[in-house]
């Protein structure tokens, strides 16, 4: 009878080893997800390159050019933009 009772209770403590191990590796797959929030550069946020000047502009304005390119200007190049007859998107 005592006998029975220690594999009994073996086995419960066997059962729960490997629902522990199981929990442990689900959190360790959850760990490998990387929050975006915390890995973007708060100084860059919004902000584009100019197609013209390379600058970061907060603002864009959108023209195709004559090859069917999407440009994106900023407000100092908008004139040479406008000058060089691309159309507005």
């Amino acid at each position: 009878m005592y006998w029975l009772f220690l594999i009994i209770i073996l086995i419960i403590v066997l059962i729960f080893l490997f629902l522990f191990a199981r929990k442990a590796r689900d959190k360790l797959e959850t760990r490998k997800v990387v929050q975006l929030s915390l890995k973007q550069k708060k100084n860059s946020v919004n902000k584009q390159t100019c197609s013209f000047c390379r600058k970061k502009a907060k603002r864009l304005h959108f023209y195709s050019s004559e090859s069917g390119q999407v440009l994106g200007v900023c407000d100092q190049c908008k004139p040479q933009a406008e000058r060089r007859a691309l159309m507005r998107i």
